[in-house]
């Protein structure tokens, strides 16, 4: 069974969606670009603050999703010395007769 990533649908609904957050990432840049680059961060008002991040987060997930597209999904081999060790059988206990 193929994995829903795996569809030509799929494809094409992650490249337009990254599209569109693109799109909006470029509004919000037009919004940004009046401001002043002299600016300080003192002036800067939260709203200003707030559309700087959506843009950073836009911009980057639109990217992703643009030139990676379900790529994003793919499943990848770990290297033996970055998987997790096995749990232990039991926890560590201090030696009988003494305290800490």
């Amino acid at each position: 069974m193929k994995k829903w990533h795996e569809t030509v649908a799929a494809n094409l609904g992650l490249r337009a969606g990254g599209l569109v957050l693109l799109a909006v990432c470029w509004a919000i840049a037009a919004r940004l670009h009046p401001v002043p680059p002299g600016a300080t961060a003192r002036d800067a008002m939260s709203l200003l603050m707030l559309l700087s991040a959506m843009a950073f987060l836009c911009g980057s997930a639109g990217s992703a999703l643009l030139f990676a597209g379900p790529g994003l999904w793919e499943t990848v081999e770990v290297s033996e010395r970055w998987r997790r060790l096995p749990a232990p059988d039991r926890l560590w206990r201090a030696p009988r007769g003494r305290g800490l």
